[in-house]
C-alpha cells in the first residue's frame, strides 16, 4: 500500500480502519453492528491502545539525552489520543497523514529529516518492523529493532528475526536506553 506516492492520499488510518472494519463486516455476514459499535470498533479502540509497558519509563530518559519523536502511519489524532491515554511526551510528532506520503515511501523519510533539520545519518529510527527500519536505513537513517515478539497478538510477527544491518538490535526499550548510553 503506497499511500500518497502518485497522488494524495484520500484517507487517512483512522478511515483505513474503518474500511478494513466494513469489509469484515460485509465479508462475514455481520451487518447486524450498530453504527455505534462500528464507530466504537474501528475509532475508540485504537485512539486507546496501550503502549508497551516497559516503554512510558524510558521515554523520559531517552528525552533527557535525545529529541524523541514519533513517526507513524497513525493519524495524529491516534497519536495524541494514545499518548495522552499512556502519559507520553514527545518531542514531536510526524504523521504521514500531514506529509502526504506514507511509509515507506522515501519522502516520508526525507521530509521528517528536513523538518528536524538533521541530516539523516543523524537520526535513529526505533521500530519493530523491518520493511520500516530498512527504508529507513536505506535513507541513511540509522536504525534500532526493539523485538515484540507479541506485536501480532498470538500470531508470529509477519518478520519476527531483526534484519542484521540495523545499527541496535535489543530485546527491550530498558536495554534499548542501554545501547544509547542512558541511565533508566
Amino acid at each position: 500500500m503506497n499511500l500518497g506516492k502518485d497522488e494524495p492520499a484520500a484517507y487517512n488510518f483512522d478511515g483505513a480502519h474503518r474500511m478494513a472494519l466494513e469489509e469484515v463486516i460485509s465479508e462475514n455476514g455481520l451487518e447486524a453492528f450498530s453504527e455505534e459499535e462500528r464507530h466504537a470498533i474501528a475509532y475508540d479502540a485504537p485512539h486507546n491502545f496501550e503502549c508497551w509497558p516497559d516503554f512510558p519509563a524510558v521515554l523520559p530518559k531517552l528525552r533527557e539525552q535525545y529529541m524523541c519523536a514519533s513517526f507513524t502511519i497513525l493519524s495524529f489524532r491516534i497519536i495524541m489520543d494514545t499518548a495522552r491515554r499512556n502519559g507520553l511526551s514527545w518531542d514531536a510528532v510526524f504523521s504521514c497523514e500531514a506529509i502526504g506520503k506514507y511509509k515507506i515511501l522515501p519522502e516520508a523519510y526525507d521530509t521528517v529529516a528536513h523538518y528536524l533539520q538533521l541530516d539523516p545519518s543523524q537520526i535513529c529510527m526505533v521500530a519493530c518492523h523491518n520493511f520500516d527500519l530498512d527504508a529507513a536505513k536505506g535513507r541513511g537513517y540509522k536504525t534500532a529493532f526493539v523485538k515484540r515478539p507479541s506485536e501480532w497478538g498470538n500470531d508470529s510477527p509477519p518478520d519476527p528475526e531483526p534484519n542484521p544491518i540495523h545499527d541496535i538490535i535489543v530485546d527491550d526499550f530498558t536495554s534499548l536506553a542501554s545501547a544509547l548510553g542512558v541511565n533508566t
